[in-house]
């Protein structure tokens, strides 16, 4: 089970009984779900959200909790796929997503745990510290606090963060309860057509849908999204290892120490590509024994006190989509692995696109690129 899932962290939420209407459905309650509902509501909207399981139970609530800038690659890879100018674009999007927590938190006084102790982009080879080193002079430029270790192969991003993410995103559902919003768990949607959201317990139906269904898209509507599974483990607690969160290896391996000193280490999916794939969140001994070695490394030998795995949703090119993509269907999702980094930022886009709104960015994301 997941570090974070294991416990009661409430609230609950009932199942959907009977037929209602709503001016939206939001289909899915993890971190984009959630901040969908909260923005909609806060602009005045009708919302109901339906959640197959509980809040935050998918793959919200089985990552590291890292609240990184930019996508998995370093920006001189980025700007390699997406060009500079996007590649910057990008960054800010999730630069917007720390803001919103910072505000977020504050004014709900959500207790996540969050904390802003930077993180460490550490490269894995010779050809991935230049990209590196290039990408923090780059950044710097841009008024970015990023400092780099030759010695290490490693940039510091002073500005980065890490929370609890269960906690964060029941904390932000129970404000967008505040602001109107109904949430229903246990109610899996089997149909999206026709303005209706089906359930086996009722039928929402809605001006607008919005699918923040990730991984699980494909199942209500046409999807690029792919379902990748990442896998995790921690240890019990154990003196201060490392200082901040960390990414290495171009994204593929990840590790942090929390506060009351357990140790999470998370990827090695390269090495069995096309073993991690799927929706079955199982844990691999293949995998684990990887992290565990990690562990070992490192001089951990703290037990390993939960192992898990979740279901990431991937798209073509690492972008989420975000948009519409039928009459009065919207999709948020497809985040690669980065959902909490991308989450909040693309939840605010896709609530002002529902509202017959624009942003600025939304041809960045659009589903039909």
């Amino acid at each position: 089970m997941s570090l974070w899932l294991d416990g009661d962290v409430s609230p609950h939420y009932p199942p959907l009984a009977g037929d209602v209407t709503a001016d939206v459905a939001v289909v899915g309650a993890g971190i984009a779900g959630a901040a969908t509902a909260y923005f909609l509501a806060s602009a005045g909207a009708k919302v109901v959200v339906l959640e197959a399981r509980r809040v935050a139970e998918a793959a919200s609530g089985r990552n590291a909790g890292f609240l990184l800038a930019g996508v998995a690659e370093n920006l001189v890879a980025a700007s390699h796929r997406y060009g500079e100018r996007n590649a910057l674009r990008i960054w800010r999007f999730t630069k917007r997503t720390q803001a919103l927590v910072r505000s977020l938190v504050e004014e709900h006084a959500i207790d996540c745990a969050l904390r802003w102790n930077g993180s460490d982009q550490i490269a894995g080879d010779d050809e991935e510290w230049r990209e590196v080193a290039e990408s923090a002079r780059r950044l710097s430029s841009e008024g970015v606090a990023v400092s780099v270790d030759p010695v290490s192969h490693r940039a510091t991003y002073a500005e980065d963060g890490e929370m609890h993410p269960v906690l964060w995103v029941r904390g932000l559902a129970a404000a967008a309860v505040k602001k109107g919003a109904r949430i229903h768990e246990t109610t899996r949607v089997t149909t999206v057509a026709g303005g209706a959201a089906r359930t086996a317990t009722g039928v929402v139906r809605a001006g607008s849908i919005v699918l923040c269904t990730n991984a699980y898209t494909a199942h209500l509507a046409n999807s690029r999204v792919r379902p990748v599974r990442g896998q995790m483990l921690a240890t019990a607690a154990t003196a201060r290892v490392f200082e901040r969160p960390a990414y290495a290896n171009r994204g593929y391996r990840y590790w942090r120490q929390t506060s009351d000193g357990r140790v999470l280490v998370g990827g090695w999916r390269d090495t069995a590509v096309d073993e991690e794939v799927g929706e079955e969140e199982r844990t691999t001994d293949r995998i684990q024994k990887q992290l565990e070695a990690f562990l070992n490394e490192n001089g951990i030998t703290a037990p390993v006190t939960h192992r898990w795995a979740g279901t990431m949703g991937f798209s073509h090119d690492a972008l989420p989509y975000i948009g519409r993509v039928a009459d009065g269907i919207f999709v948020c999702g497809g985040f690669t692995g980065h959902g909490m980094s991308f989450g909040p930022a693309s939840a605010e886009l896709v609530a002002r696109l529902v509202r017959g709104s624009t942003h600025p960015d939304a041809e960045l994301f659009d589903p039909s690129r």
